[in-house]
């Protein structure tokens, strides 16, 4: 009668192994990455961490999901950053503060512009979203 038991509960903790071993890839892939981009307002420019050179473009995949935080370097300035295309906006950061905003991608390709809005003339740079 034990050992009828036994096979009954290690039969039910492999069942539950395999099933876990299914379901768990799925969970884990819908399961949204959020890729963080870091950027810097100073000089009335813009300084995207890992991109070389001012306002450089940035490259994004279509569908991904984004995370900007936007520090704020430029003394005595108020900065944003905006996407107007996307209605995208993390409002005013102040000199030695920073914001963030979390956003997804739009599925097409496309490119588009970022600003800082109040200083749009000397703070704007390229998006490029490919597939």
């Amino acid at each position: 009668m034990q050992t009828i038991h036994r096979h009954v509960r290690v039969s039910l903790v492999v069942l539950l192994l395999v099933c876990a071993g299914m379901l768990l890839p799925r969970l884990v892939a819908t399961r949204d990455a959020i890729r963080e981009v870091r950027i810097t307002a100073r000089d009335m420019s813009f300084q995207v961490e890992n991109v070389g050179g001012l306002n450089p473009t940035m490259a994004l995949t279509a569908g991904e999901q984004v995370k900007v935080t936007i520090r704020n370097d430029d003394k005595g300035m108020q900065h944003d950053f905006s996407i107007p295309a996307w209605g995208v906006r993390t409002g005013v950061v102040e000199w030695g503060s920073e914001r963030s905003i979390t956003f997804r991608v739009p599925a097409n390709e496309s490119t588009l512009s970022y600003i800082c809005t109040p200083h749009s003339a000397m703070m704007s740079g390229r998006i490029v979203v490919s597939k």
